[in-house]
Formats: C-alpha cells, structure tokens, sequence
C-alpha cells in the first residue's frame, strides 16, 4: 500500500530555502483586464514560496512553483495537503503527484493557475474564490466537492481524464471583466455573449474528459450543461449582432434569433423527456401515460363518432401499429385528437428507441 506524507498548518517550522532558478512567466495581473486576478498594481514577493506550510496557515501574494513543491514529493506517498490558504498566489509549473498530491480543504483566493500543469492531483471540498483556471492543464485529476465563486476561465483549459463532481456551479461561477478603458454599451455587451460561448466551449472539453472517467449521473448532467449553454451561447450572440451588428446581419440575425430559440425549447423539453440519455425508463412511462390519457379521452368525451373501444385504438396509435382512416372527415374534432395523440406518441416513441438502442450499441 501507499504511504502518506502530510503537509499541515503549524507554527513550529523555520523558515526553508526557495529555489533561486524558478522564474515568473506572464503579466496577466497587470494585461488581462477580463480576469478576476487583473490588478495592474499587484506586485508579487520577491522569492519563490518554498511549500513550507507548517510556518503559517499559507502563502501570501507569493509565486509558487512546481519545482520546490516536487522536492517534498517522496514516491510512493500521497502527499496530503490540508486546511492551507493560498492567497494571491500564481501558480505555474507542472505539480505531478506520485501517486496522487491531495488537496483537502484548501482555500484558493485571488490566484491564479495560468502555465500550470496539474497531473494526479485530487481537490477535495476546496474553495475557489476571485481565481482564474485559464491555460491551466489537469491531466488525471480529480475535483470533488469544491465550491467556486468569480472564476476566470477561457476556452484553452486543457482537461484530459479529469473528474468535476460539480461542472454546472463552476460555470455559473465564471465571469468576464471589462476593459475600464471602454465603458460603452457595446462593450458590456460584447463581453456578455463571448462569455456564453467560452462556458460551452468549456464545457464540451468538461464533457470529452467525462467520457471517459467519473460516473454516469454527472457525464449525463454535463451533456445537459453543454448542449443548453450552446444553445443559449447562440441566441446571444444573435442578439447582439441585432443590437450593433451592420444592417444586412440586424435583419438576418432576427429570424437566426428566432431559430436558435426554438431549438433550445426544443433540447429542453426533450433532454428532460430521457434525462439527455441518462433515462430509457422515462419515455417508457411516457408512452404508457399517453396510452392511458388518450385511452380516457376517446372514452369519455362526445365525440360526433362514438368510438367503441376507446384503450384498444388508444393503443394502436401509441404504438403506430393502427393508424389510418379511422374516423370520418365530418368528425373535425376526433379528428385534430387523433392527429395530436400520433405526433406526441411518434415523439415519444423514437426518444425511447433512441435513448435504448445508444445505450445498448455504444461504447461511452
């Protein structure tokens, strides 16, 4: 079995020897005005942090590396790292685990993760708050239970064999800065639909990498999360381009609007009929529901053709096994029924077929 080694907050250790060949790289602090990190005045300390925990509750303000952090490594140990606060701290390396580096109730404020690589590392119940994920790489990693408030993210995070118990609450924590030199309309609002289209792209990398770890229910929910947020990503950007796109794209872009919105419904009302694949049972139940329903219809309303037996043709039209000329063109309102109870039955038939044959026949 593994060992453990333990990095734990104390107030008992000296102070320990940074590694004087790790250099910081970037200045997004003080360019990227779209990150919640961006602060032109920020100034980091001078020396890299050394991963001496055990002299305070964590670093502050300070370049971390991978570099001092894999010295402390001892193979075949988990190192667990826990209950330490990292703030303002920007973090840049690759932090490989040997087997796995645990993260355990660690807060993570104001930091930033740019030109990390992180690969067996675990986050279990850590904070993220006012940090940004952009260009960061997790290769083997898990995030469990980890709440997120004012994330920066872009569409190059790279997740390969990645677990996020909880990918919907990181996307409704990330936001988009302004450019304070530009304090229009046209600004707010071109951020505000670039925005849309940097969660879905995101969340399809989120959606690759549960392909092939975590489990069923939350591969599932990201589908969901993915497949609406490009929906809505669109139907933003259409309504842009009809607020400050040139002429001819204003008029192009209202019926493309009215497209992308009618799709949306559509994917909403149908991913919940199978839960987005998740589900063969719940188009089951709705077949049998329609079954019933329309069985009680044709039974008791008064129609101008009385209908003998009203569950038999109940059931031939659920099950497309019956349909056809069954009433007289007089009877207009058994007939709008009729035509009514045979595309819901068609829908619902073929989300269940559909939903059963790819679960049967495809390999996750």
């Amino acid at each position: 079995m593994f060992g453990i080694s333990r990095l734990l907050p104390t107030s008992s250790s000296p102070v320990g020897t940074p590694a004087p060949t790790v250099r910081h790289k970037g200045n997004r602090r003080r360019d990227c005005w779209w990150e919640p990190i961006y602060d032109p005045s920020f100034v980091l300390a001078p020396t890299p942090y050394d991963w001496d925990v055990q002299r305070d509750a964590g670093p502050h303000r300070r370049f971390v590396p991978a570099s001092s952090l894999a010295a402390r490594i001892k193979p075949g140990d988990t190192l667990e790292i826990r209950g330490v606060s990292f703030r303002e701290c920007d973090f840049q390396g690759v932090f490989e685990g040997d087997p796995i580096i645990m993260f355990e109730r660690c807060s993570f404020t104001a930091c930033d993760l740019a030109y990390s690589t992180w690969r067996r590392c675990h986050f279990k119940d850590c904070v993220f708050d006012g940090c940004s994920i952009s260009l960061a790489t997790f290769e083997s990693c898990e995030l469990r239970g980890c709440s997120w408030s004012n994330m920066g993210i872009s569409s190059r995070i790279e997740l390969s064999r990645t677990f996020i118990s909880n990918p919907g609450a990181l996307i409704g924590a990330s936001v988009s800065g302004r450019d304070p030199r530009r304090q229009t309309w046209e600004h707010r609002m071109n951020q505000w639909f670039r925005l849309r289209g940097t969660r879905a792209h995101l969340l399809r990398t989120v959606m690759l990498s549960h392909a092939t770890t975590g489990d069923e229910h939350t591969y599932y929910d990201t589908v969901r999360l993915h497949e609406l947020q490009r929906s809505t990503a669109r139907v933003a950007q259409d309504a842009y381009k009809i607020v400050f796109g040139p002429g001819l794209k204003r008029l192009s872009s209202v019926p493309a609007m009215l497209l992308h919105s009618f799709n949306y419904a559509i994917l909403r009302s149908l991913g919940a009929l199978n839960g987005w694949g998740e589900s063969a049972g719940r188009p089951f139940m709705a077949l049998l529901a329609c079954w019933v329903l329309f069985g009680f219809l044709y039974g008791h309303v008064r129609f101008s053709s009385q209908v003998d037996a009203p569950f038999q043709k109940s059931f031939d039209l659920t099950f497309l096994v019956g349909y056809g000329n069954q009433v007289t063109s007089t009877d207009f309102a058994l007939t709008i029924v009729q035509d009514l109870h045979v595309l819901i039955a068609i829908v619902i038939y073929s989300v269940f077929f559909a939903t059963v044959i790819s679960k049967l026949s495809r390999a996750r």
